[in-house]
C-alpha cells in the first residue's frame, strides 16, 4: 500500500514545482523558442499585445519606436478604411485635391516601383492640365535654363 501511495504521489508532487523563469530565460536557445510559441499562437500572441497594452513601461517602449507607431497606425487606418467605404472615399477625395500629397505619393510609388516614369509624367500632366501645383514639378523644373531645358518647353 505503501509503495502504491509513493508511485501516485511522487510524480504528481513533481509537476507542481514552478520552473525558475529567469533561468529559462537565461538560455538563448530557450527563450527564442519560448517567443517563437508565443509569436506562432494566435491565442497566446492575442493576450500577449493585450498584456503589453495594459504596462506602462510596454507601451512607452512602443511609443519610442517610431518606425513601429507608424506601422501600426497605417494598419489602423487600412483597417478603418476597410470597415468604413465611406470614409475613405472621402479621404480620397481630400487627398487628390491636394497636388502636394498627390505629388508625394507618386513620388513613393514611383521608388517603390509601382508607377513607371513615363506614367508619372503622364499623372503630373494631367494634374497640371487640371490646375494643381506639385512642389515634385518645382523641384524637377528647378535649374533649368530657358532654352529648352524642361519637358513643358518641348510641348
Amino acid at each position: 500500500m505503501l509503495f502504491f501511495l509513493a508511485v501516485v504521489i511522487l510524480p504528481s508532487v513533481g509537476y507542481t514545482q514552478q520552473p525558475d523563469v529567469n533561468a529559462i530565460l537565461e538560455n538563448s536557445e530557450t527563450k527564442d523558442k519560448v517567443f517563437s510559441t508565443i509569436m506562432e499562437d494566435h491565442e497566446l500572441m492575442t493576450e500577449f499585445m493585450g498584456k503589453m497594452m495594459s504596462n506602462e513601461h510596454a507601451m512607452m517602449m512602443m511609443k519610442g519606436n517610431k518606425e513601429m507607431m507608424d506601422r501600426m497606425m497605417g494598419e489602423r487606418m487600412m483597417k478603418m478604411m476597410k470597415d468604413n467605404p465611406e470614409m475613405m472615399h472621402g479621404m480620397m477625395g481630400e487627398m487628390m485635391k491636394d497636388g502636394d500629397m498627390m505629388g508625394q505619393m507618386m513620388k513613393k510609388m514611383k521608388q517603390e516601383g509601382m508607377m513607371s516614369d513615363e506614367c508619372m509624367q503622364s499623372c503630373m500632366q494631367m494634374m497640371k492640365d487640371k490646375g494643381m501645383q506639385m512642389d515634385m514639378m518645382k523641384d524637377k523644373n528647378k535649374g533649368k535654363d530657358d532654352k529648352g531645358g524642361n519637358h513643358d518647353s518641348h510641348h
